[in-house]
């Protein structure tokens, strides 16, 4: 299972505990991996390396913005 399908299960799970932070966190990574997917070129797939590259990323960004 691609690390892109794990974050949509947990999506889902998310959704039904009613864990509102988790879920805004989850959805948010999902929309920068689509763009990012999207910016790679159509019809391609990240890779499990690369989508924790972006995950990565994130993080950085959210530690310096705190």
């Amino acid at each position: 299972m691609l690390l892109f399908e794990q974050i949509n299960e947990d999506i889902k799970t998310a959704m039904k505990a009613r864990d509102k932070e988790k879920l805004e966190a989850l959805r948010n990574v999902k929309k920068v991996l689509i763009e990012e997917r999207s910016n790679k070129g159509a019809g391609s797939e990240l890779t499990d390396e690369e989508t924790l590259k972006v995950i990565a990323k994130l993080a950085k960004q959210g530690k310096d913005s705190a």
